[in-house]
């Protein structure tokens, strides 16, 4: 496992919040530097504040040619050898059907997921692999999530198929990155306390997030996926998470909360 991240060039896309910016501080921390992607310049600057190795890039994953300008930026400074990829969405409507018509995912909202959490990680493998590739090799993690293994009744229809996606993907990329020296790994966490939370229609109460995957367990796992030298899938969970979906005494009353039907 590699420990010492000193000179090393490392990309964390999502990394103006929650497990990316968790994820920068602990790569920074260890002496690599770090380029975190986002939307906004005032949450990287935030996280930038972390660290002096910690430099902020606005970038769309969802957009290419984004994708295509900030990476070009990092390969100022050299060739990533590790890609962190954390970037994803959910949003408040996540339902086919619904007593509440706000509840039914709308056709922006299906565009919107699918292609920031879809073709975001393409885009961005996609853009590091080939200097990856002439460079010797490298790592990329991605964040995919339990919701693409089983199935989570409150993380919506759109989200799910996106998660779906992306491990499909990854599973199917694996070899093919494999072949040119880079080590394609998965992680897959089940209830953590990001900034996502916030979205659900039906929030957890205090005790519940207490028990959450915390922001910086996951930059623990990733830090330790991406120093293996060998292609990892790695399933985190609560310990009040079996897997493939939630526990009987938790589910019951998010079915109720979600009020998929009409009240008698």
């Amino acid at each position: 496992m590699d420990q010492n991240w000193i000179d090393k060039i490392v990309i964390v896309t999502g990394g103006g919040g929650g497990m990316g910016q968790a994820a920068a501080k602990r790569f920074a921390e260890a002496g690599a530097k770090t380029f975190v992607f986002g939307r906004t310049l005032e949450s990287l600057q935030e996280t930038a504040a972390l660290s002096p190795n910690i430099i902020p890039i606005v970038c769309d994953v969802a957009e290419p040619a984004s994708v295509t300008a900030a990476v070009d930026e990092v390969l100022k400074h050299g060739v990533p050898f590790a890609l962190i990829h954390t970037a994803g969405i959910n949003t408040p409507d996540r339902f086919m059907a619904h007593a509440d018509p706000a509840r039914i995912a709308s056709a922006e909202t299906w565009q919107k997921v699918i292609e920031i959490n879809v073709l975001g990680v393409s885009n961005m493998i996609q853009a590091v692999a080939k200097p990856m590739a002439e460079s010797g090799g490298g790592r990329i993690v991605v964040v995919s999530s339990t919701a693409g293994h089983g199935y989570d009744s409150y993380a919506g229809v759109p989200y799910t198929a996106s998660k779906w996606a992306v491990h499909g993907m990854l599973f199917t990329a694996r070899m093919q990155l494999n072949a040119h020296g880079i080590i394609l790994s998965e992680y897959a966490p089940g209830e953590a306390l990001t900034p996502l939370v916030k979205l659900r229609p039906v929030q957890p109460g205090e005790d519940h997030k207490a028990k959450m995957i915390s922001t910086s367990d996951c930059a623990d796992t990733l830090f330790f996926i991406a120093g293996q030298p060998h292609s990892m899938s790695v399933i985190q969970l609560p310990g009040y998470q079996p897997f493939g979906g939630m526990p009987p005494q938790i589910t019951a009353p998010w079915l109720s909360g979600l009020e998929i039907k009409p009240k008698s």
